[in-house]
């Protein structure tokens, strides 16, 4: 599979040492943290049940911010470039910057427009997975480059579904998500009838009428919602984890089996609820 290697030197910042930590460690534990929030029992009392919704958001926010994260970092990857590589685009990369002028858009709003108009070969092409002829030239068996070229479609379909759920509540969610990060700002109420806890999402004062204007997001106290918010998280972990590791299939020649936690994921309906 010479032809179609790419560069790997062994140095712990090269790109296929930032590869393999990605894959076998990072996704890995954030899906374990997640998954230890599905461990608890839910059958408990509404504050207990509102922290586990805030953990479990926070962990949402997180998940989703890697994928969108990394999709950009692919995108700019220029392998055996240092300053195109992936450990500097990985610390460069900010989500959520919008360009100024003719500067680079790293939002949500892109993400989403860059995936909706990928085919499977532009998919490949982004996330750096050779063509079939180049895999079958390359010495890969035609039964295992099949089974790489029917994954692409779920591939790109997860990388769609994962996004459009970071970005279908606008920054709103993200603003929420660094005040309670940075402020704890997060209030229990029932003010709709229902449990929910409410985050500020924007806070602004009106100097010339001497009052706070106050934007808020809004989480429902359910198990339905702890459940909700950490599945899509070990989903989104999965998908990332799944891309990545088939470009270390590809690319670095990588002898790989993927971990339990991934097949228990693309088994449940994290991946396919809508």
């Amino acid at each position: 599979m010479s032809n179609i290697l790419y560069p790997d030197s062994g140095s712990p910042f090269e790109d296929a040492s930032i590869l393999r930590n990605a894959v076998y460690f990072s996704t890995t534990q954030r899906a374990h943290s997640a998954q230890l929030i599905l461990q608890q029992p839910l059958g408990v009392n509404q504050q207990l049940l509102a922290f586990l919704v805030l953990r479990a958001f926070e962990e949402f926010m997180t998940s989703t911010e890697d994928m969108v994260g990394w999709l950009f970092v692919l995108e700019k990857w220029q392998p055996g470039n240092a300053e195109f590589s992936l450990f500097l685009l990985l610390d460069r990369i900010k989500v959520g910057k919008k360009p100024i002028e003719k500067g680079d858009d790293y939002t949500e709003t892109r993400a989403v427009s860059l995936l909706s108009g990928l085919d499977e070969q532009g998919f490949r092409n982004l996330v750096h997975i050779p063509n079939d002829a180049d895999l079958l030239a390359s010495g890969m068996p035609k039964e295992r480059v099949e089974v790489i070229k029917r994954s692409i479609a779920f591939k790109l379909d997860g990388w769609c579904r994962i996004t459009n759920k970071r970005a279908e509540q606008g920054r709103g969610w993200v603003r929420a998500f660094n005040k309670l990060k940075h402020h704890m700002l997060a209030f229990p109420t029932r003010e709709h009838d229902k449990e929910e806890v409410w985050l500020p999402s924007r806070i602004r004062f009106n100097k010339g009428k001497n009052r706070v204007l106050l934007e808020r997001a809004w989480l429902n106290v359910s198990a339905e919602e702890v459940k909700r918010f950490a599945g899509d998280s070990i989903a989104a972990q999965a998908v990332l984890h799944d891309t990545l590791a088939l470009i270390l299939v590809t690319r670095y020649g990588e002898k790989y089996i993927a971990p339990q936690w991934v097949i228990r994921a693309f088994e449940t309906d994290y991946l396919w609820r809508r």
